[in-house]
C-alpha cells in the first residue's frame, strides 16, 4: 500500500522521485485515482516503477479475485475523455492529470452530462446481446435452424440481400422484414408442414451491422457502424457523450428527413423512463441540438446542479429535477435571482404555496433553498451543574419546578442551591435580561423564586465550587466517575451555551470572534477601581466546569456592550468577607441579599451589622459617588433589603480584629512538642510555657527560630545576589579586568549552589538570655513561626576552605587555629584574615588571630555547637566581594539546615 501512496504522490507533485509529508495526497484524490479505469492505473504504477499487483490493495481486491478483475477491466473498452493510446492500445497518461485531480468538487455543474462522458476505444459493434421480440429482420443478418426428431441437423443461415434464407430440403423462405418472433414461427411451422418428423429450435445467430450518423452537438460527431440492436442512448455512448452546450432534452431521431422521435434524457435520468429510446435503423440520424435556457438550483436541495428547462416548467419541476428539499431546508423563504432588462434581481418565494410553486422558470434563473434556523422554538436550555442538561419543551405557564422537580435527582452534587439564573433576550436588539433565584427554594415552589418561564429562555446552576481542585476534594468518586462518562456530551452542550452568546455579540457589534477570548475583555473589575486582594484571576483550565466564572463569562462578554436603565454598565461588584468576591451582572430583581447569594454568602469572618455600598451615578455635569450604609444581618434574615443598581459595589467588612487560626510549630527538646494555635500578640515565652518547658537534655544554646516571611527575604536576596554577581562577572570577562580566573562553568556552578540552596528564614536570638528577661524584649509569634531546640551536642565543626572538613569533639582547651590544624590546615584559595565562627545560636564571631593590637583575642572562646567557616580568599577569584556574600549564604545556610535535620 506505500507503494501506491507514493505513486499517488508522484503523480500529483509531478515526476520529481523526492516525495515529502506535505505532497502526500489526500483521500479525495486516491478515491479520484480509484475511479480510473485498471487499465489506467496499471499504466500509471509501470511509468513510476510501482508493482501492479499493488492495485489490489488500494482498490479492496482480494488475490483470489485479482486474476477475474484484471480480465474484466481488458475487456473495457471506455475511458475517459480525452485519453489517448500507445501504438499497443495502452492509454496514455494525460499532462494535465494533476488539474484534473485537483478540480473543486463544489463547482456547480449542468445535470447529465457525466453519464456519457467516456470514451470508446473502438467502435465493435456488439454481437452477443439478447434479441427483442419485436426485431425486424434485415439482410444481413445470420439465423441458426436446428432440426430435431428422426435424426438431428444444424444450419447457420444468412439473409440474402433478397431477404430470403434458404434451409436445405425445405426450400427458400424470405424472412426479411418480418420481426423476430414471426420469423421463428414461420420456419418451425413451415418444417412441422413440409418436413416430417421433424421440428425446429430457431435463434438468432451474428447480427448486422448498420452505419448511422451522429449530428450537433456530440462530442465526437460522425458516422458509426454500430449493431442493430442499438438505441438512441446506445449511439451516444459510443460517440463519446455529448459536448457542454448540447441538450439534454431534445435528441431527435431523424429518418428520410423526418423526426421520428424525440428523446428526453432527464426522463432517463429522472424517472428511468425509456419508452422514447427508439431502435436505430441503417442510415438514421441521431441530432443533438444546443440546449435551451437553463436554471441553476443550489442550497438545501439533494442534487444541486443547473438544469436545463423545456416549455414552461415551473418552480416544481426546478425542484423535481434537483430530487426534492434536504429536510432542513427553509421553504418559506427560498430566493430566486432572475434578470429582467439586464439587471439582475431577486425575490422571495414561498415554496410550500401551491401558486408560487407553479409560477414559471426563465432562464438565467438562480433558486436557492437557505437551510432552518439552529434556534429551536418552542425550547428552553437547561445548562450547569444539573443531570440532565439540553433542550427541553416550552409551554405555557411553566415554570422552574416544572423542569427541576428535584434537588436529589435533577442536580449534581455540586450544585449551588442558593443561586440559579434565567437568561432571557427580549425586543427586537435581543437585550439579555437576567433573574436570579434561589434553586432550593425555586424546587419547593416558594412565590417569587420559582419563576415562570418564557420562550427561549436558559436556565443556568452553577456550581459552589470555583476550582476542579475543590471539586475533586469535596466530591465523592462516584460522582467524578459519572462526570467523567458524560463529560464529551456536557462539554459540547456547553460550548453551545457560550457560542450563543458570542455568536450574538459578533454578530450585533462586529467583533472579531478570537478577540472575545481575551482576559482583557472579560476583565471587568477596572470598573470598580482596584480589584479585592481575595478577588484572584485563576487560569481557565483550573477552573471547575460550571464556576461562576466559567458560566458568566460569556453572559458578561454581552452585557458590557448595554447599559442599564440608569445608564451605568448593568455590572456590579461584591468585595470583602464573601466565598465567592467578584464582578457579577446586574440582574432585574437586584438586591443586596441576592448579590451576597450570588457571591457564595458570607464568611465566618463578615461582620454582619454593617456593609457598604459604593454607588456611582451622574450627577448634573459630572459624576458624584455616595456612600451607603446597611446593615447586613437584617438583610440575611429578610427584615431589611436594599435595591442593587449598575456599578454598584458592596463591600462586606471583617469583623474587627477577626484573626484565621495562627499556628507554631514546636520540635525537639520540648515536653509537649507539636503544632500549637496561638492567639494575636501571643510570645514565645508563654508559648513555651504551654508546651511544658524543655526536657533536661534541650540545648538551648542552639535553638532554632524561623519564620516564613524571612524565608522570602532570603529567597529574594538570594536572586538579587545571583542577578548582581552574573552581572559583575560577565562585565569583568567583556573589559578584561580582573584575573579572569574564574571560568563560565565555575560561575554557574557557584550560581546553582546559590539559588539551589533552601532558605531558612532563621530569626537569630540568645533564646536563654531571652528566656531569663522576665518578659522584656520577647519575641512575638506570627502564623508560621517555627522553634526547634536540638538535643545537647558536644562537638565543633569546620567547614570551608580546608583540607578536611569535619566535626570534632568540643574540647575548651584547643583553640581555633589548633581545630583549623587537626583538620589539615587551609587551603590555596582559603581566605586566612577573614575566618569567622558561626555560633550555635547562629550568631557570627569574626576571627582576627590577634593580627593586631586592636584586633578580637585569638583565645575566641568556642563552644558546643559552633562551627568554624573558612571562607574562600576573594582576591583570588577576580577581587569580587560578592563572592564571599555568596559562600556565607550557602555555608550559613547549610549549618542551620543540618541543624534542624538533626531533630
Amino acid at each position: 500500500m506505500s507503494g501506491i501512496v507514493l505513486l499517488m504522490a508522484v503523480v500529483f507533485v509531478g515526476s520529481s522521485a523526492t516525495v515529502s509529508a506535505q505532497s502526500m495526497p489526500s483521500q479525495s484524490q486516491i478515491e479520484q485515482f480509484k475511479k480510473l479505469p485498471r487499465a489506467q492505473q496499471e499504466a500509471l504504477a509501470r511509468q513510476y516503477g510501482v508493482d501492479v499487483s499493488m492495485l489490489d490493495s488500494l482498490n479492496g481486491s482480494s488475490s483470489s479475485s485479482s486474476s477475474e478483475n484484471q480480465k474484466q477491466q481488458q475487456n473495457n473498452v471506455v475511458f475517459p475523455r480525452g485519453t489517448n493510446f500507445d501504438e499497443n492500445g495502452d492509454p496514455i497518461i494525460p499532462d494535465d492529470l494533476e488539474a484534473q485531480f485537483s478540480r473543486e468538487s463544489d463547482e456547480l455543474k449542468p445535470f447529465g452530462y457525466e453519464l456519457f462522458a467516456g470514451e470508446p476505444k473502438s467502435f465493435s459493434p456488439t454481437s452477443y446481446a439478447p434479441v427483442p421480440s419485436n426485431y425486424i429482420m434485415g439482410v444481413g443478418d445470420s439465423i441458426k435452424v436446428q432440426l430435431f426428431g428422426k435424426e438431428n441437423r444444424d444450419y447457420e443461415l444468412t439473409i440474402d440481400r433478397e431477404g430470403k434464407v434458404v434451409i436445405p430440403d425445405l426450400g427458400e423462405l424470405t424472412v426479411a422484414g418480418l420481426s423476430y418472433s414471426l420469423m421463428q414461427e414461420l420456419i418451425q411451422n413451415q418444417v412441422k408442414q413440409r418436413l416430417i418428423g421433424f421440428n425446429a429450435a430457431v435463434s438468432m445467430g451474428e447480427l448486422r451491422s448498420i452505419q448511422i450518423f451522429i449530428a450537433g452537438e456530440a462530442y465526437k460527431p460522425g458516422s458509426y457502424t454500430v449493431s442493430s440492436l442499438s438505441t438512441i442512448s446506445q449511439a451516444l455512448y459510443v460517440a463519446g457523450g455529448v459536448s457542454d452546450i448540447a441538450s439534454l432534452r431534445s435528441v431527435r431521431l431523424m429518418r428520410a428527413g423526418e423526426v421520428v422521435a424525440e428523446f428526453d434524457l432527464y426522463d432517463l435520468l429522472l424517472e428511468g423512463d425509456t419508452s422514447d429510446d427508439k431502435m436505430l435503423q441503417s442510415g438514421d440520424v441521431v441530432f443533438i441540438p444546443a440546449r435551451g435556457d437553463m436554471v441553476t438550483v443550489k442550497g438545501e436541495v439533494k442534487r444541486p446542479a443547473l438544469y436545463e428547462l423545456k416549455g414552461d416548467e415551473t418552480l416544481k419541476d426546478a425542484l423535481r429535477f434537483a430530487g426534492g428539499s434536504e429536510d432542513d431546508a427553509y421553504l418559506e423563504a427560498a430566493q430566486l435571482e432572475r434578470i429582467v432588462k439586464g439587471k439582475r434581481l431577486i425575490s422571495t418565494v414561498d415554496l410550500t404555496s401551491n401558486a408560487q410553486l407553479n409560477d414559471a422558470l426563465k432562464g438565467g434563473d438562480v433558486l436557492t433553498l437557505r437551510q432552518v434556523s439552529d434556534s429551536l422554538e418552542n425550547s428552553l436550555l437547561l445548562v450547569g451543574a444539573v443531570t440532565r442538561p439540553g433542550h427541553y419543551e416550552w409551554k405555557p405557564d411553566l415554570r422552574i419546578n416544572d423542569v427541576l422537580r428535584s434537588s436529589r435527582h435533577d442536580l449534581l452534587e455540586q450544585a449551588d442551591l442558593r443561586y440559579g439564573l434565567v437568561v432571557r433576550e427580549t425586543g427586537p436588539k435581543r437585550k439579555l435580561s437576567l433573574y436570579q433565584f434561589n434553586v432550593a427554594e425555586a424546587i419547593s415552589g416558594t412565590q417569587g423564586e420559582n419563576l415562570l418561564l418564557q420562550e427561549r429562555d436558559q436556565i443556568v446552576i452553577f456550581s459552589r465550587y470555583h476550582t476542579k481542585a475543590e471539586e475533586e476534594q469535596q466530591l465523592s468518586r462516584y460522582t467524578l466517575t459519572k462526570q467523567e462518562r458524560e463529560a464529551e456530551e456536557r462539554q459540547e452542550l456547553l460550548n453551545e451555551y457560550r457560542q450563543a452568546f458570542l455568536r450574538g455579540l459578533v454578530k450585533d457589534k462586529g467583533v472579531k470572534l478570537q478577540k472575545l477570548e481575551t482576559q482583557e475583555l472579560v476583565d471587568a473589575t477596572k470598573l470598580f477601581g482596584t480589584p479585592d486582594k481575595d478577588d484572584v484571576n485563576i487560569a481557565k483550565e483550573k477552573l471547575a466546569p460550571y464556576s461562576r466564572q466559567n458560566l458568566l463569562e460569556p453572559i458578561m462578554l454581552r452585557i458590557r456592550q448595554e447599559r442599564s436603565k440608569a445608564g451605568s454598565a448593568p455590572l456590579v461588584y461584591i468585595a470583602g468577607e464573601v466565598n465567592h468576591p467578584g464582578v457579577y451582572p446586574l440582574v432585574e430583581n437586584a438586591t443586596a441579599s441576592r448579590l451576597v447569594d450570588a457571591a457564595g454568602g458570607v464568611k465566618d469572618s463578615a461582620y454582619l451589622k454593617r456593609a457598604e455600598i459604593t454607588r456611582f451615578k451622574y450627577g448634573g455635569q459630572s459624576g458624584e459617588t455616595e456612600y451607603l450604609t446597611v446593615s447586613l444581618s437584617d438583610v440575611l434574615t429578610g427584615k431589611a433589603e436594599m435595591a442593587i443598581q449598575g456599578r454598584d459595589r458592596l463591600n462586606v467588612l471583617s469583623i474587627p480584629e477577626w484573626q484565621n487560626t495562627y499556628e507554631v510549630r514546636l520540635r525537639g527538646e520540648v515536653r509537649f512538642p507539636g503544632t500549637y494555635a496561638i492567639k494575636r500578640g501571643e510570645t514565645l515565652t508563654q508559648l513555651i510555657e504551654r508546651a511544658g518547658g524543655f526536657t533536661e537534655h534541650a540545648f538551648i544554646e542552639g535553638a532554632i527560630f524561623t519564620r516564613e516571611e524571612l524565608k522570602a527575604r532570603e529567597q529574594e536576596r538570594k536572586r538579587m545576589l545571583a542577578q548582581e554577581l552574573q552581572r559583575e562577572i560577565a562585565g569583568n570577562m567583556m573589559t578584561g579586568t580582573g584575573d579572569s580566573r574564574v571560568s563560565y562553568g565555575q560561575m554557574r556552578t557557584l550560581l546553582s549552589d546559590l539559588l539551589n540552596a533552601k532558605p531558612v528564614g532563621r530569626l537569630i536570638m540568645d533564646l536563654p538570655k531571652l528566656l531569663s528577661s522576665n518578659g522584656a524584649n520577647d519575641v512575638q509569634l506570627k502564623d508560621g513561626d517555627a522553634l526547634h531546640v536540638p538535643s545537647r551536642t558536644d562537638s565543633v565543626s569546620i567547614m570551608g576552605e580546608v583540607q578536611m572538613a569535619t566535626s570534632y569533639r568540643f574540647d575548651p582547651e584547643v583553640s581555633v587555629g589548633e581545630y583549623i590544624e587537626r583538620s589539615g590546615g587551609t587551603k590555596e584559595k582559603a581566605d586566612e584574615e577573614r575566618i569567622y565562627i558561626v555560633k550555635a545560636n547562629g550568631a557570627i564571631e569574626p576571627y582576627k588571630g590577634g593580627s593586631s593590637w586592636f584586633s578580637f583575642s585569638s583565645n575566641v572562646q568556642l563552644g558546643p555547637g559552633d562551627t568554624i567557616i573558612v571562607p574562600m580568599d576573594t582576591t583570588y577569584t577576580e577581587n569580587l566581594e560578592l563572592w564571599s556574600q555568596v559562600t556565607g549564604i550557602v555555608y550559613n545556610s547549610a549549618i542551620a539546615i543540618a541543624a534542624i535535620n538533626g531533630l
